[in-house]
């Protein structure tokens, strides 16, 4: 124990891009698993910082650190759903301007289109003109071969020849006009298929990114209910450890009252020559070992984990099971025994002068005594058995050495 505490969905992304972007989770279940596993890791680290405190604040700090973690993490995951909602709305406004450039080009390639047809349409009377003229004034070559048989001059000849020349180059014209007429409709028939299926893609689109929003908003809805929570429940824990803390702080000031007046009865009986036998020489294995079982937490400074403090652990924690057995580290009397709120059942047991200071070795958290205050004790008599009353998580012996009642390290006399 220490010593301290499409037109339709182009129209309806716009209108969901008008909304405020509120604040949600993201919507990826894998990274929501991730982070329920950090959390709880964080907890069952703060667990292990709790050794040294009272129940009642280990209870309420442990729920404070769970509120705080699982709320940090909803925070982190309301900022992502934002960047989230932030690039759907930028996505949207894309869409929304691919789709008017689509529907746009649609629009011209379809007045190309029509355009195409009239001209078509055109070329195909032209053609038909001059067929029904060709018809109307016989066969060119009929009329030259006419002509060179009835005419008796050779001018008369070459008019004819240059006539029937020209009727057959205004029927080719036509003819290959109509031809590119018709080549010109059929690619732009191609151009409206193609500007029309661009259209139907980007509806698609931008109906895809209207349903991604709508699902961003509902996760919004829910996330903000659930982040109110974590802080209702961040502000209750709060409260709860900072009461248990006062009642901490308020049983460690009774405990300093009473260890002082055990230091003051211990000082009088340093100052007494029959308080027990002398010794003077080395210390290392002077007292008989308290318990079996391995050390858990040194004796020395550290920061306490819920407190903040930096102080002194002033004993060292050996682990063992509830029921174990509690030796005397050397011939003497228990002076004290008594249950605190803080240690738990207390003994002390005075074992006389060494190197010329009174050596009294404290016995914490013990679940029941195997002797009375008065008793003389042997080296490695059973005095105790090990517990976890007090401010205790677990059983274990936190055993505690003082020379003139200031605590000294353990291991140098073990």
């Amino acid at each position: 124990m220490r010593s301290f505490p499409g037109a339709a969905a182009m129209a309806a992304a716009v209108a969901i891009a008008s909304l405020a972007v509120p604040q949600a989770f993201a919507d990826d279940e894998d990274d929501l698993r991730d982070q329920q596993e950090q959390v709880e890791d964080q907890i069952s680290h703060a667990h292990d910082d709790l050794e040294h405190s009272s129940k009642a604040v280990a209870r309420t700090s442990r729920r404070l650190e769970e509120a705080r973690a699982r709320l940090d993490g909803a925070r982190e995951r309301l900022q992502r759903v934002r960047a989230d909602l932030q690039d759907a709305r930028a996505e949207r406004l894309r869409l929304a301007r691919a789709l008017e450039r689509a529907q746009a080009r649609f629009e011209r390639v379809s007045a190309e289109l029509a355009a195409a047809r009239a001209d078509v349409a055109e070329q195909r009377g032209l053609l038909r003109s001059t067929v029904l003229g060709m018809e109307t004034q016989g066969n060119p070559d009929l009329a030259v071969m006419d002509a060179v048989t009835s005419s008796g001059s050779i001018q008369e000849l070459l008019v004819a020849q240059t006539a029937g020349s020209m009727i057959l180059g205004r029927e080719d014209q036509a003819l290959a006009e109509f031809e590119s007429a018709e080549a010109a409709l059929e690619e732009w028939k191609d151009e409206v298929r193609e500007a029309r299926n661009e259209v139907a893609d980007k509806e698609r689109a931008a109906e895809r990114n209207l349903v991604q929003i709508r699902g961003l908003f509902a996760e919004a809805r829910d996330t903000r209910a659930e982040v109110s929570r974590w802080v209702d429940r961040s502000r209750s824990a709060r409260h709860a450890a900072v009461k248990a803390r006062q009642r901490d702080r308020a049983a460690l000031e009774r405990l300093k009252s009473r260890e002082a007046r055990i230091k003051r009865e211990i000082l009088r009986l340093a100052q007494q020559s029959n308080n027990g036998p002398s010794y003077s020489g080395d210390t290392d294995g002077l007292l008989h070992t308290p318990v079996s079982g391995p050390v858990t937490s040194p004796f020395g400074y550290r920061r306490h984990p819920i407190y903040g403090y930096w102080g002194l652990h002033d004993g060292t924690d050996f682990g063992a099971g509830c029921g174990s057995s509690l030796w005397a580290g050397r011939s003497g009397t228990v002076i004290n025994t008594y249950y605190d709120q803080v240690y738990g059942n207390r003994l002390y047991l005075s074992v006389g002068n060494v190197n010329g200071a009174n050596l009294t070795l404290v016995y914490n958290h013990l679940s029941s005594y195997n002797v009375s205050e008065g008793a003389h004790v042997g080296r490695g008599d059973v005095v105790g058995y090990v517990g976890t009353t007090g401010w205790s998580t677990g059983c274990h012996l936190h055993f505690t050495v003082l020379r003139n009642g200031t605590p000294v390290d353990p291991m140098t006399y073990l």
